[in-house]
């Protein structure tokens, strides 16, 4: 008797957490993986702005400078580049998300009528 009011309470403490830990599982993953990618970009942009950096401390005379010059907007170029990847990276992300979280949404929906 016991037993299966036992049993009875833990497989209904399982229906009702089981989309609270998928819906956790699932936004750990996302913030995993946007910190991966705020940790490439802030990387690569610290790069650029190192040789950028790097660059003009090598600059002596005319020629250099004007060198210098033309490798700034080279880098803007890259940077700017490197700014669209990584805000169409984050919005797939989040459509990503978005999507697994309306599907999760409809499955505790479903389980919940029945």
């Amino acid at each position: 008797m016991y037993q299966d009011m036992f049993k009875t309470m833990q497989e209904q403490q399982l229906k009702f957490f089981s989309p609270v830990l998928q819906f956790n599982q699932l936004l750990a993953s996302n913030v995993e993986q946007l910190s991966k990618l705020q940790l490439q970009a802030a990387q690569s942009y610290t790069e650029t702005a190192l040789a950028q950096l790097k660059s003009a401390t090598e600059v002596k005379d005319m020629k250099t400078w004007i060198d210098f010059n033309a490798s700034q907007i080279s880098a803007f170029n890259k940077m700017s580049q490197q700014m669209i990847a990584d805000g169409q990276k984050l919005q797939q992300l989040s459509q990503e998300f978005r999507d697994h979280l309306e599907s999760l949404n409809k499955t505790a929906m479903q389980a919940a009528k029945v």
